[in-house]
């Protein structure tokens, strides 16, 4: 192999290297915060392994997740904010060993108000969490009607106890 065809050889796996590297430097993953609910509210951070979180970037759609790899962006629509929310039962208890913590509600309609005039529904996954987008606005949300500002583009969280459990 003469030495000039060596040389591209090498120039071009260095310069697929550089791209791979430069493409991997940038990932989407990157861009997003990643917040999981820990039985009261929503935090920052990342759950254990395949676990469920809310993958949240202003501007986008959030997104529920067990894995980084699998986020799909989605842009909001103009004018709107996102919701994003569990519905849950709690725990509490235990006279043989202490209990607690929360049960998701799967597949539960989520009514949202805007005024007294119902908005667009929303509904559970199979882990509980909702994911709506709304008009900038003030709602009220599920059967206890809680109170939530949507601001433009931007996303608000919502934890709904819809339920209390005691365990023996």
């Amino acid at each position: 192999m003469s030495s000039g065809l060596r040389f591209c050889l090498v120039a071009l796996t260095l310069a697929l290297t550089c791209l791979a590297a430069h493409g991997f430097a940038k990932r989407p993953a990157e861009l997003w915060s990643f917040f999981y609910f820990n039985g009261t509210a929503f935090v920052p951070g990342r759950p254990a392994p395949l676990s469920p979180f809310v993958a949240v970037r202003d501007g986008f759609l959030p997104v529920v997740e067990t894995r980084e790899e699998r986020i799909k962006e989605m842009k909001l629509p103009e004018g709107t904010g996102a919701l994003v929310g569990i519905c849950y039962v709690q725990s509490y208890g235990g006279k043989l060993k202490p209990a607690g913590g929360y049960h998701p509600v799967p597949m539960l309609e989520v009514p949202v108000w805007a005024g007294e005039k119902p908005a667009s529904p929303a509904q559970t996954d199979s882990e509980g969490y909702f994911v709506t987008p709304l008009p900038a606005g003030s709602y009220r949300v599920g059967n206890q009607k809680v109170e939530v500002n949507v601001e433009n583009g931007k996303i608000s969280f919502i934890p709904l106890r819809v339920g209390k459990r005691m365990v023996d």
